[in-house]
């Protein structure tokens, strides 16, 4: 019995040093990749690619998306399908193929880098879902805690790169593992997941040196504020209830694998086309968040980028491309937050910061399913006080019971809290 538990112990800070690790390392090769592609790191900026020469906002998106699709299209089963997803290895556990996984993994770094407008988060949660599952079978784990193992260092790998640890075990927790509170098991896997995430964050300052991802001032509301902070609550959850049957539905018409060879650079040339009007859109939305935070943009401005970055990412997913999802609904979210301050006339930065992680957070919580990640992952990332805190959370909340209530009355689309919408299979 002690041997077991010391066991268990190990593999669980290994993990979360490990998870950590990748983290940080797959932050440095993004950057890596952004700046072989187009000469900056572009996501750290609020331009996008506006400042690059104009061949390399033309080839850059190609070249990346050629070797992306050439590589899903050698990788995937056929005639269509994905290589095996976390989620898969979680429920049903079926083993994660360690090649296979960490090749489509470095694709998906490749095609966001370039400048497809998807998420980069779902490479790091792969691998360290993959150390997982190698340190179990090292520790030789029970399949019960093998289990929320690898849900946790998948949690752990979003935490590590957007420094967001307690968003990290509450993916884990939200979206995979759904652990039952009513007994020790549910509680010990909370912990489990809690442990893995922190020890990932932390060891991941060694690359990210403890830096915010988003440089927000700080967030606070007047009594008018919140009536158009509920303005922002109803039209972000709209928002976000479109962009889930949008993006489920592209998920569901990915082109076969014989295809993947043409038809992802083909979307990768959409989303270039895209940019050229609305530079913003590249990427996994960092750049627009950092805009909206940092100077004042025309409504106009704002909704034909909310429209680009909409437009961009459903290229992009029919392309067959591979890539994570929440990032660009936090853009999103975060654009029609500032598209309603800008339209009721409030310029303060901290009242704006508001609504903007208001909106960021409602968008994500009705894509994702998971409204207590989306509302604390908004939160983390721009560490913007405490005022900000109940009033994001309970805003969040609202908005996911409106959400969950309207679609009762319809045909049930909302699903289960925890289950995204689209493809089960999907490895993001």
């Amino acid at each position: 019995m002690v041997s077991s538990r010391l066991r268990c112990i190990a593999a669980v800070v290994l993990t979360g040093v490990a998870s950590g690790l990748i983290g940080g390392v797959t932050s440095l090769l993004s950057h890596l990749i952004e700046t072989c592609a187009f000469g900056t790191p572009f996501s750290s900026s609020t331009t996008g690619v506006g400042k690059v020469v104009m061949w390399r906002r033309f080839a850059a998106p190609i070249v990346g998306a050629v070797i992306a699709g050439l590589t899903w299209w050698r990788l995937r089963p056929r005639p269509s399908g994905s290589i095996t997803s976390v989620r898969e290895a979680v429920d049903s556990g079926t083993r994660l193929r360690p090649a296979q996984t960490i090749v489509d993994a470095l694709a998906q770094l490749v095609v966001v880098g370039s400048g497809s407008s998807l998420g980069r988060e779902a490479a790091p949660r792969q691998m360290a879902a993959l150390a997982a599952q190698g340190l179990s079978d090292s520790f030789r784990i029970d399949t019960a805690t093998r289990r929320a193992l690898l849900a946790s260092a998948a949690g752990a790998g979003l935490a590590s790169v957007y420094n967001v640890p307690i968003a990290g075990a509450l993916y884990a927790l939200e979206l995979t593992v759904r652990p039952n509170l009513r007994t020790k098991r549910g509680w010990g896997q909370v912990g489990v997941a809690v442990v893995i995430s922190v020890l990932s964050t932390v060891t991941a300052w060694l690359f990210n040196h403890n830096r915010p991802i988003y440089r927000s001032p700080v967030a606070t509301v007047t009594a008018t504020g919140l009536c158009w902070v509920l303005v922002v609550v109803a039209a972000s959850t709209l928002v976000g209830a479109g962009m889930g049957v949008l993006f489920g539905e592209m998920k569901r018409r990915v082109p076969v694998t014989s295809r993947l060879w043409w038809t992802v650079p083909v979307g990768s040339l959409g989303v270039t086309v895209v940019a050229l009007a609305v530079p913003e859109v590249v990427g996994n939305g960092q750049v627009i968040v950092n805009l909206v935070l940092a100077h004042p943009v025309a409504p106009s401005c704002l909704a034909i980028l909310l429209v680009g970055k909409i437009g961009a990412t459903t290229i992009a997913l029919r392309s067959g491309a591979a890539g994570g999802l929440l990032t660009p609904s936090l853009s999103a979210g975060a654009l029609v937050g500032a598209l309603i301050a800008a339209a009721a006339g409030i310029d303060a930065p901290s009242q704006v910061a508001m609504m903007v992680i208001v909106g960021a957070g409602c968008v994500l919580s009705v894509t994702q399913r998971a409204p207590l990640f989306a509302a604390v992952f908004a939160l983390e990332l721009t560490q913007a006080g405490v005022v900000g805190v109940p009033v994001v959370l309970a805003a969040v909340v609202l908005g996911w019971a409106g959400f969950v209530m309207v679609s009762r009355r319809g045909r049930g689309t909302h699903g289960r809290i925890g289950r995204a919408p689209g493809n089960a299979s999907d490895s993001r």
